[in-house]
């Protein structure tokens, strides 16, 4: 038994729809399911190979139909540090107190501790030690366009939306396959023919949702643990039994049955100790359009006490358990591991610290960048100079204000340099209109003085830093200029003058009409 594993990171964002009563609100799944990866690469071999009877190819039956591999989902990870380790559901077991002071696993404990809930989610195990590991989800509205009609106009007739809650982009997600050993080299030279780079998941993939870029890991034999006195069943994945079952005792009992059949031995099956929850399964099969029959299951995480009457040896044990129990083990469902009671789970908090990457972007991109961020500080001086022109401190006693306002307004749009302005200004207008702008006041001082820069008169947003306007995140002004360069956040100073002006005298003309009117 070969496992093969791989790392995912989704560069969009991912939806794996969850069962639900709720029309308008679609919940996804907090991880990436088996079959999902399992309908994705097969749908990469078929356009490959050109297939039009799937079925009747030989590698495709043994890789996808034959159960000789087993498709596992693909659990959160949250961080490149943490590739190496073994990511799983947290065991129902796991109980941390409310104060988040003590953690204790209900398998080694004499008795359930009072102050204490369950603890959910997800966990990596790396040397040793446990990370509990949370995934970001957000939620996009929709509207419904399913006519052609509606298509070509951009819009719902009859106002139909809905939500998607989504799995945020940029997430790490591991996941792996089990698969027989010749069945492990064949799927290893499948793989490396098709280049697999990305794969297309979940719902709406082909629109803005579902890409993913696929990672292949080095293969490694399945990890041999050894037994101890007291032993669990861990399910990594959800249990989907064979028959029909109310209580959790009655799926348990047809699991062990199936464990008994392949050991060869006698599990005992009373006065277990069960730590279980139970779930709806359902999916969707692409080629047949039509959705999977929903079916009950016990969820990823229950564990169930394993008694065995005689000696088994640990490699046996683990080989019945790779093998998965139950139906749909070629997607993933089924598979248990050992788990064995933790006297003292300790869980580490912090995660490792990421590595920074050494990022290089592109002129392309840089220009673009500078574009952006130029825009977001013009947008500062118009915003300051709307916010002076509106301000008391404006005051208008010229008789032909708007005349003039609008005079300087289409100066501005000119083009010319900032003292090519205050030249015209000075030079080319005449007395009257001078006077008129004299006559205009800005925190006392003649708007005219003001303009041109005139002795004791200075520009009314010097000294202000834009930069620090946009309020960036603290830090991140440095290394946006170094990725971008060290002039992206300076404006130049002609502009700033023509952009101010020109919004500075929008706003007065305004204020020069409603005060023409009184």
């Amino acid at each position: 038994m070969k496992k093969l594993e791989f790392v995912l990171e989704n560069i969009d964002p991912l939806l794996f729809a969850e069962r639900g009563a709720d029309n308008i609100l679609v919940t996804t799944k907090r991880y990436i399911p088996g079959s999902a990866i399992r309908g994705a690469l097969a749908h990469l071999y078929i356009n490959a190979h050109k297939l039009q009877n799937a079925y009747e190819d030989a590698t495709f039956f043994d890789l996808f139909l034959s159960g000789k591999v087993r498709f596992l989902p693909a659990y959160p990870i949250s961080c490149r540090e943490l590739e190496q380790g073994d990511a799983f559901v947290m065991p129902l077991s796991l109980m941390r107190s409310k104060d988040k002071t003590q953690t204790v696993d209900l398998t080694a404990a004499a008795e359930n501790k009072a102050g204490f809930k369950k603890l959910q989610g997800f966990a990596v195990k790396k040397d040793g030690k446990l990370y509990p590991i949370d995934t970001d989800v957000k939620i996009e509205l929709h509207m419904s366009r399913s006519g052609a009609g509606e298509r070509i106009t951009g819009s719902s007739r009859d106002g139909n939306v809905f939500n998607y809650e989504y799995l945020e982009p940029g997430q790490l997600f591991k996941g792996a396959y089990l698969a027989d050993d010749d069945a492990a080299e064949l799927l290893q030279k499948v793989l490396l023919e098709m280049d697999v780079e990305a794969l297309h998941l979940g719902r709406s993939k082909s629109a803005q949702y579902g890409k993913c870029l696929y990672a292949a890991m080095p293969v490694k034999e399945a990890q041999q643990v050894a037994l101890g006195d007291k032993l669990y069943l861990l399910a990594q994945t959800p249990y989907i039994a064979f028959g029909s079952w109310q209580r959790v005792e009655q799926a348990a009992d047809e699991l062990l049955g199936e464990l008994e059949a392949r050991l060869g031995c006698e599990a005992a099956k009373d006065g277990l100790q069960i730590f279980a929850a139970a779930e709806s399964i359902d999916g969707y099969v692409g080629v047949w359009q039509a959705k999977k029959q929903a079916e009950r299951a016990l969820s990823a995480g229950t564990l169930i006490e394993l008694r065995l009457n005689g000696a088994v040896d640990s490699s046996k044990l683990q080989a019945a358990l790779q093998q998965g129990l139950g139906k749909g083990t070629e997607d993933g469902f089924g598979q248990f591991v050992i788990w064995q009671p933790l006297a003292k789970p300790e869980f580490v908090e912090k995660l490792p610290q990421k590595q920074q990457k050494n990022v290089v972007l592109s002129n392309e991109v840089k220009k673009t960048a500078k574009k952006v961020i130029r825009e977001r500080l013009l947008q500062e001086v118009r915003q300051q100079a709307a916010q002076d022109a509106q301000s008391e401190d404006l005051k208008i006693y010229a008789a032909n204000a708007h005349n003039i306002l609008k005079r300087v307004e289409g100066l501005m749009y000119s083009g010319k340099t900032k003292s090519d302005i205050q030249m015209i200004i000075s030079m080319d207008f005449k007395a009257t209109a001078k006077k008129n702008l004299t006559a205009i006041k800005y925190k006392g001082d003649a708007l005219y003085d003001i303009l041109i820069e005139g002795p004791g008169h200075e520009l009314p947003y010097k000294g202000v830093d834009w930069t620090r306007k946009v309020k960036l995140p603290k830090g991140s002004l440095k290394e946006l200029q170094k990725l971008i360069g060290s002039n992206a956040f300076e404006l130049d100073a002609d502009e700033v003058y023509r952009e101010y002006w020109l919004w500075f005298m929008r706003h007065a003309v305004k204020l020069s009409k409603k005060e023409g009117e009184q």
